[in-house]
């Protein structure tokens, strides 16, 4: 019977895998990571790859420094090179804990790859995670464009992310797994109703699938990916418009008469993909504004941000750089 897990693995890696360059995978111990570094293994007879595992013990729960150890342990067994940080709660400031561990963890991995020069840091993210990604986008009111959730390869803090497992659900996961009698911890934390994540897999998700009567997982990953299809869609009309903007010293400008009227949507998406070219964000009311000023033929209209202001006069977008 064929490894679809690992037959995957290696399709991901086929196409991307630079020879003898490291690669390091952020290694909790749990399931999801656990069959991610025992497949990168299963890998090594096919592609030549040094491999790093790094690990944070973020030291919420009593047991997470021994599980750290046991992992040390693990890793070293494997004849992988290990790479540890360890937390406490003073190392936390009253909030959002989840997002500082999450800070704490790209900030290790970061330091680490560059040490290394890896080429990528993998992440066991799998098909469920993508949908709470995607419902959490969701209730938080993100625009259509955003709703794609994770992605399979991308760019964070200089390091190139790879999440080869995103379209595998848990429970292929966990199958794999039980096949081989890898044993794996279970961090009580991801279930904890605390946290927004826990709060999620055990009420959100039971209650929403109980009410409508079917899983709503792969509806929600379907959405995602939809939202990914018109981004890139909208990118690909785009990019030649954007093409046309003309650098002056004191102002940015572009001239957008010859593709007007052009529709609102893609006017949104035109002026978010020039922000994060500058680098900049603008609120929703702005840019749904700037927009409608546009398919208005406005003149002489003005929006104010902290970067600086956009005028749009008769088709044309003016941006001064910091004039505010």
């Amino acid at each position: 019977m064929k490894d679809l897990l690992l037959l995957s693995l290696r399709k991901f890696l086929g196409s991307r895998l630079i020879s003898n360059q490291p690669l390091l995978i952020g290694y909790s111990g749990g399931p999801d990571s656990k069959a991610l570094l025992y497949l990168l293994l299963e890998c090594r007879h096919f592609f030549s790859f040094e491999l790093h595992a790094a690990h944070v013990d973020h030291g919420w729960r009593a047991e997470s420094g021994a599980e750290a150890q046991a992992i040390h342990d693990e890793v070293k067994r494997l004849g992988l090179v290990f790479h540890l940080k360890s937390l406490s709660m003073k190392d936390f400031s009253p909030g959002n804990s989840e997002e500082q561990g999450r800070e704490h963890r790209l900030e290790f991995f970061s330091q680490v790859y560059a040490e290394i020069g890896a080429q990528a840091l993998l992440l066991g993210h799998h098909a469920d995670d993508q949908a709470e990604t995607v419902l959490k986008r969701v209730f938080e009111g993100t625009s259509f464009f955003s709703l794609g959730g994770l992605a399979t390869e991308t760019m964070v803090r200089d390091m190139t992310i790879w999440r080869p497992l995103l379209f595998i659900e848990k429970k292929g996961i966990l199958q794999w797994l039980s096949k081989r009698n890898l044993n794996y911890f279970l961090d009580s934390t991801n279930r904890d109703k605390r946290f927004l994540r826990g709060k999620m897999r055990e009420e959100m998700f039971p209650y929403l699938t109980a009410s409508f009567g079917k899983q709503i997982a792969a509806n929600l990953r379907r959405l995602g990916e939809e939202s990914k299809e018109v981004k890139e869609y909208f990118h690909k009309l785009n990019r030649p418009i954007l093409a046309g903007i003309e650098k002056q010293p004191n102002r940015d400008y572009l001239n957008l008469n010859p593709y007007l009227p052009m529709p609102s949507l893609q006017l949104k998406y035109l002026l978010k993909g020039w922000l994060e070219q500058e680098g900049m964000t603008l609120s929703r009311q702005i840019i749904e504004g700037i927009a409608m000023a546009l398919i208005e033929n406005s003149s002489q209209k003005k929006f104010c941000s902290k970067e600086g202001e956009f005028h749009v006069d008769k088709g044309y977008l003016y941006f001064y750089k910091n004039k505010v």
